[in-house]
């Protein structure tokens, strides 16, 4: 299973850095409106000024591909890590710096131009965005039925899901149903498509561009543009429902992680094919349009390492991204210090969790019994069980031989700590390392069933000799 995962992984990494490669440093800047985050204009062009520009341009590219095989590299040696949980600590930690390396020559030549476009004594705008008073509030390309049908749609196998947990009906043979892992797992891909309706509605009622004096000229661009923009995230809505179909009939009717794997690897190449198609005609759009862009707001000065924006004379929330397709936030305004503080929080708490998640991992477990209570320990006491309590204990030599599967806790190969369906029974407390197959089954009179261990066989065994002796 952690071998199939590292694959995923790394096609994941394989195409980010391939398209920011080709995308984000390409060599043909004379044909972009933007030069790393700095506007194209025509003293760029100009014969020794765009020589000094191609020496950056092919700089930073040449950075970016020492890089991009860097993490090639790095990539198929964490392949070689064993264990689901050193798998997704490394290479979470790996994409986050991953990000961080790949945009330092984005940076660097960002500056470098920047550098040379105050030589040529070219000085920036004011930040103040032209608006075609023509246009406003007419350029749309979204359809709301467009959107609205496959949601509605992917929400079927979401309430058949909640429903069959809640005993509405029953499947024969189905062991999951009960546990609310369906509709989880099948829920947050909906809700999925319910964030990038939101994205796309946001998309689409952007400010309209102003590339030129023609009115007509910017309506067909934006128009373009949005249209473009709206068929990658319908593209995006369709996928995550077809995957959230396909995934709830293998809930429902055959369960396989190997199926449920290849769905999931077949659902992000969809959304990569979804990606290139829009870059495919992104860039036939600016093409198209490039001679006859002659109006085009110059605010480099806002522009943050050419990545992030902030302007306090914007009063746009949203605006189109120089670095990359798709949109970002205007920093300075306050929904975008709102965005701004909740993806810096949740950076962090993605970094707390790769924390917690390693020490999980590497502190072992442990069972014992004083003061007439069991005790199952692991950084703390996790579960004190008081031999009032306790109606029957059962030892068990091979956990492996029972239908496990999590709920809510922790699901690692040494580690299965929470909560539990087992053999299709809902509600069961797991606490045991399941490399050391022995267990005890311990059910309190209130009827609560735990299964624990002890971080050796000869723990778990001395444990139940003093149970039986309570």
């Amino acid at each position: 299973m952690y071998a199939v995962f590292g694959w995923i992984m790394f096609l994941c990494i394989a195409s980010v850095l391939l398209f920011n490669l080709f995308y984000v440093y390409p060599l043909k800047w004379k044909e972009k409106k933007f030069v790393l985050g700095v506007k194209s204009r025509k003293e760029f062009k100009e014969e020794e000024t765009a020589k000094k520009i191609d020496e950056i341009v092919e700089r930073t590219h040449k950075q970016a591909m020492m890089i991009t095989i860097a993490c090639f590299a790095i990539s198929g040696i964490l392949l070689l890590i064993k264990g689901m949980m050193m798998q997704t600590f490394f290479w979470t930690l790996f994409v986050f710096i991953t990000i961080i390396v790949d945009m330092i020559p984005y940076i660097l030549g960002h500056s470098a131009l920047m550098s040379l476009k105050k030589s040529l004594g070219i000085k920036s705008g004011d930040g103040i965005n032209l608006v075609d008073l023509k246009l406003s509030g007419k350029v749309h390309a979204l359809k709301p039925v467009s959107v609205i049908v496959p949601n509605v749609l992917g929400f079927i196998p979401v309430i058949t899901a909640l429903l069959l947990d809640l005993k509405f009906f029953r499947l024969d043979g189905n062991k999951i149903a009960g546990s609310f892992l369906t509709t989880l797992i099948i829920g947050t891909f909906w809700f999925m498509g319910i964030l990038i309706t939101l994205f796309a509605f946001v998309m689409d009622n952007m400010r309209n561009e102003v590339i030129s004096s023609d009115s007509d000229v910017n309506a067909n661009y934006n128009r373009a543009k949005k249209k473009n923009a709206a068929d990658l995230n319908i593209g995006f809505i369709w996928i995550s429902v077809i995957y959230t179909v396909i995934t709830a009939g293998g809930f429902f009717f055959y369960y396989s992680e190997m199926l449920m794997v290849g769905a999931l690897v077949v659902y992000m190449l969809l959304m990569f094919v979804d990606v290139f198609v829009f870059i495919h005609f992104d860039k036939k759009i600016e093409a198209r349009y490039l001679k006859e862009t002659e109006l085009l707001t110059d605010d480099d000065e806002y522009w943050i390492a050419g990545m992030f924006y902030y302007n306090p004379k914007d009063k746009r929330m949203n605006v189109e991204k120089r670095a990359g397709v798709g949109a970002t936030v205007n920093f300075a305004h306050p929904g975008g210090k709102i965005v701004g503080i909740i993806g810096i929080g949740g950076m962090l708490l993605a970094l707390g969790s790769l924390v917690w998640l390693g020490l999980l991992e590497s502190t072992p477990i442990s069972l014992r019994v004083e003061d007439s209570k069991v005790i199952c320990h692991q950084l703390r006491d996790e579960y004190v069980i008081p031999f009032d309590d306790i109606d029957s204990a059962e030892y068990g030599d091979d956990i492996l031989s029972h239908t496990v599967i999590r709920v809510a806790g922790v699901g690692m190969d040494t580690l299965l700590k929470g909560n539990f369906s087992v053999d299709g029974i809902n509600g069961c407390t797991l606490f045991l390392n399941p490399q050391e197959k022995e267990y005890i089954k311990l059910v309190t009179k209130s009827g609560q069933i735990y299964y624990i261990g002890g971080g050796s066989a000869a723990e778990t065994f001395t444990a139940m000799g003093r149970i039986e002796h309570r």
